[in-house]
């Protein structure tokens, strides 16, 4: 807790209406705390009085400067990078049940000095599974920005190597550096590396990496989030759904999340009723990351014509795109389902 006699100097600023004094207090509080390693607080207060603004350009202007990133040992490649989201829960169309847990574990992160006290821990280790394009990556990044830490967003095509043992040793380096401080560490198309041990199609190499992450996620300790995200959940070995605290699933949007997001995603531009209902119903079944792409393909159209108003042909031609996008990926599926071919 910061010291008293700052805490009267606060107050005294703030009787006083001396905004410059409040300022220089308040930052001296956040010294104080960071230095305590209260880190999460320390970045909550200094969201706070930076007016919470959206873009986090403090962090980025200013550092904070982070350590260098591990590597992979043979291919020196990063494992992973230090993002700064600027995505807020304004910016998506969540369901009533996944935005109310979603900020319950915001305010168990934000409190975690408090559950401690009570010996209890906070709600830090999350699994995003369902559909691709359906906002699981970014959710982690949403969570991130209204947490106010920075992302590890960890690199699998660099965490998975083809030598023995290496694939183990790179996710040690990732907990490693995770440790060094409050995160949110997201790992995306996590099953790449938590396959099940019970598949047959499996070597031996994935039965040690799965053992090897288990290890690591019950001894890490670190003040962080960890969130895992998965297209492919039926794949992944059942002792990592245990260790997960809380387990979310993103589906496909319906017609009122559609109808929604475009609503968003169209702004400041002029739209109608009319406009709106037969994107909605061209895009049904849609993942938001398609829907979303016909929205800005719209979008940019009215960008190069110098209009703020969304024309008819701009919802055509952004209609034709979708169409002919989503024809090409069918046929590139049919053709990857056709039976190998025995030339023996």
């Amino acid at each position: 807790m910061a010291r008293a006699d700052l805490l009267k100097k606060l107050f005294e600023t703030y009787q006083r209406r001396d905004d410059t004094g409040f300022r220089d207090i308040a930052s001296e509080i956040i010294d104080e705390e960071r230095k305590k390693q209260h880190l999460v607080l320390a970045n909550e207060l200094q969201f706070i009085l930076g007016n919470g603004t959206r873009s986090m350009e403090r962090m980025r202007s200013n550092g904070p400067v982070f350590d260098p990133v591990p590597m992979d040992s043979d291919r020196k490649t990063p494992l992973l990078s230090v993002r700064t989201p600027d995505r807020y829960f304004d910016d998506m169309v969540l369901d009533t049940r996944t935005y109310t847990a979603l900020r319950r574990v915001i305010a168990e992160v934000r409190g975690w000095e408090i559950l401690e006290a009570h010996g209890l821990t906070p709600t830090h280790r999350l699994l995003f599974c369902g559909p691709s394009g359906c906002g699981k990556t970014e959710c982690a990044q949403v969570i991130a920005a209204e947490l106010a830490l920075p992302m590890l967003y960890v690199r699998f095509d660099s965490v998975v190597s083809s030598l023995l043992g290496e694939t183990a040793a790179n996710l040690r380096k990732v907990f490693d550096y995770a440790s060094r401080g409050p995160w949110v560490v997201f790992f995306d198309e996590f099953d790449a590396i938590g396959r099940s041990r019970d598949d047959a199609t499996e070597h031996g190499e994935i039965k040690r990496v799965v053992n090897s992450f288990l290890q690591l996620l019950d001894s890490f300790n670190g003040r962080s989030l960890v969130i895992a995200a998965t297209n492919f959940e039926q794949a992944i070995d059942p002792a990592i759904w245990r260790r997960f605290d809380d387990v979310l699933r993103f589906e496909l949007p319906d017609q009122k999340g559609l109808k929604t997001l475009m609503m968003k995603r169209f702004r400041p531009l002029r739209t109608t009723k009319s406009q709106i209902s037969i994107l909605v119903e061209a895009v049904s079944g849609a993942s938001f990351a398609e829907a979303e792409r016909v929205c800005l393909e719209a979008r940019k159209r009215c960008a190069l014509a110098g209009t703020s108003k969304l024309r008819d042909e701009d919802i055509q031609v952004a209609l034709e795109r979708f169409h002919y996008r989503k024809e090409v990926l069918q046929r590139a599926k049919s053709v990857n389902s056709l039976p190998a071919i025995n030339r023996e």
